[in-house]
């Protein structure tokens, strides 16, 4: 029987080869040579992230954070290259969610309901 770590890790290498991955990968360097999609992108996932620490902490998330979170994420998604990223990542999200539930069939089969 093989070692599951192993598996994980010729998994990991699977995925750095497909070309879901070596898309994203060009289309990420694509972003940062274009400094003005890169700063957009940069102050997207800084909002982003500012809010989810505010969400795990608890802490109150106003309506001016709602608005200006929608304001940089409307301005992003309006960027061709910023664009183009998105949809790879999507595509790459897409094959983690297919992957993980590859994975995680033993559980769901474990915890069915019975038919008895």
């Amino acid at each position: 029987m093989s070692n599951i770590y192993d598996t994980a890790y010729e998994l990991e290498k699977n995925l750095r080869e497909a070309s879901v991955f070596t898309e994203l990968s060009s289309a990420y360097a694509a972003m940062r040579e274009d400094k003005v999609a890169f700063d957009l992108f940069e102050e997207f996932r800084n909002v982003q992230i500012g809010l989810q620490q505010k969400q795990m902490t608890g802490a109150a998330i106003t309506d001016d954070d709602v608005a200006s979170a929608q304001a940089i994420a409307e301005r992003a998604s309006g960027n061709e290259v910023i664009q183009s990223l998105m949809a790879k990542e999507q595509q790459l999200s897409q094959l983690m969610e297919e992957v993980n539930a590859i994975i995680t069939k033993p559980l769901q089969e474990l915890y069915a309901p019975t038919q008895d």
